[in-house]
């Protein structure tokens, strides 16, 4: 169990660092695109804004500023074939207020719109005592889905004093590819969480398959090896138990001649019956049945009292160093049922021992209850010890085979409890608290059958 666990943890482990892993490269990958991108695109706006600036003169500067409309038609056509040539968003002259002086844009706007993102730029021309007239560039900014990024380059009077400043716009369409591969990306880091949960998923399935499989290999392996050892045990057993039961028979008619009661020979007789009956019940165990109990078995009517009082002495009889609490029991006077006596003594009996333990191990005093009621379609058996309480992730448990929390316990009792009770078409219940009791409830038909 600690191993398949332990596997699973594993697995999850290495699946969560093969999605985190891959996902990250994919984003590394997208950020070493995006920055050779936005170095390219760079680049060429100010391979642009230099070229541009080339072609408009001193001359035409003053023009411009002197409210030339002829020089401005002339710049306004050179800006247009600039902005045309490389499928630029917008090309521009502003002065040294962000006032366009000419621009391509059909808008209304008289102040450049992003004076406040981009005026640092425009002022390092004007108020610079550096006469350098290459481009700057601008950092990338984006909002919603469009990307803006300008370059300036400075636009001299005949004096070689900076008047204006030329600034292109990058297209808006240039990140288009861009956008898309983070919208992929971000699809595919989704579809790789969800492939990871159905990867996950799958191998849990197999794995609790895997797990089922290798229970039941061991369960057969373990058979196997158990019938073996009570072959040749229950052929030591039966032989000396046969032994014992002739002698005891054979002192119970001596008693009778001496006219004596032979109430030790019955109860040998009896004792010898019951270990007989465990002896085969455990070879069933081994042959994977549980019929050899009750066909060795026959149904007869059962006064109930008789049958509690005699389960009780045996108990007390067991247990003679420890004085056993009973409490009430609310069977009803004269209740008669029509069941199988010893497979019905074998049951009870191994569970008010387990509770007994329970008491003992629990250093509690033997506090017990044992009850039969008739309901209108069952015959229900309760058994109660007040010893420790049953947690309830151990409750799944209790019925498997070799599962045990008695240090001396076998972990077959519970085991073949269940089958014997199945075998007949009932059923048990738990109800347990833990620190307080437990109560075994089994509920058998009224009518047995084999």
């Amino acid at each position: 169990m600690f191993g398949g666990t332990k596997k699973l943890w594993l697995v999850a482990l290495f699946s969560i660092v093969l999605i985190v892993l891959v996902n990250l490269a994919w984003w590394v990958f997208y950020d070493k695109t995006e920055a050779i991108l936005d170095g390219q695109l760079g680049r060429r706006l100010a391979l642009v804004a230099n070229t541009g600036a080339s072609r408009i003169t001193a001359a035409d500067i003053e023009a411009l500023m002197s409210a030339d409309f002829e020089a401005f038609v002339n710049i306004v056509d050179i800006l247009e074939e600039i902005r045309l040539s490389d499928s630029l968003s917008e090309v521009f002259i502003l002065d040294e207020n962000y006032y366009y002086l000419a621009t391509t844009s059909y808008e209304s706007d008289t102040t450049y719109l992003l004076a406040p993102l981009n005026g640092r730029f425009i002022d390092s021309f004007f108020y610079s005592f550096s006469t350098a007239e290459n481009a700057l560039v601008t950092e990338s900014y984006r909002t919603g889905s469009i990307y803006l990024k300008s370059a300036f380059v400075p636009l001299a009077d005949s004096l070689g004093l900076v008047v204006a400043v030329l600034g292109v716009e990058a297209p808006v369409d240039f990140f288009e590819s861009l956008i898309e591969l983070k919208n992929n990306l971000y699809f595919s880091s989704l579809l790789s969480v969800l492939a990871g949960l159905i990867f996950g998923i799958i191998f849990l399935l197999v794995q609790r398959s895997l797990n089922q499989a290798e229970a039941r290999l061991v369960l057969s392996e373990t058979h196997s090896h158990l019938g073996r050892m009570v072959a040749v045990i229950s052929h030591e057993i039966k032989n000396p138990l046969m032994i014992i039961r002739g002698s005891a028979e054979r002192l119970k008619k001596f008693l009778a001649k001496e006219n004596k009661h032979p109430e030790e020979s019955d109860f040998i007789i009896e004792e010898v019956d019951r270990l007989n009956q465990i002896v085969t019940g455990y070879l069933s165990f081994a042959r994977g049945t549980t019929g050899g109990i009750l066909a060795a078995s026959q149904s007869e009517p059962v006064k109930v009292a008789e049958f509690i009082a005699k389960m009780k002495a045996d108990l007390e009889q067991k247990y003679a160093d420890q004085k056993i609490e009973w409490i009430s029991d609310n069977s009803p006077a004269g209740l008669v049922i029509n069941s199988y006596p010893r497979v019905l003594r074998q049951i009870l009996l191994n569970l008010l021992i387990n509770g007994a333990e329970a008491c003992l191990s629990a250093e509690k005093p033997l506090k017990l209850g044992l009850s039969i009621l008739e309901q209108a379609e069952f015959i229900e058996l309760r058994v109660l010890d007040f010893g420790p309480g049953i947690p309830k992730r151990k409750m799944k448990k209790l019925f498997e085979p070799f599962y045990t929390t008695r240090q001396q316990g076998s972990g077959l009792g519970l085991y073949l409890t269940l089958k014997i009770v199945e075998e007949l078409r009932g059923r048990i219940d738990i109800q347990s608290e833990p620190g307080e009791k437990t109560e075994f409830i089994i509920y058998l038909p009224k009518e047995p059958n084999k």
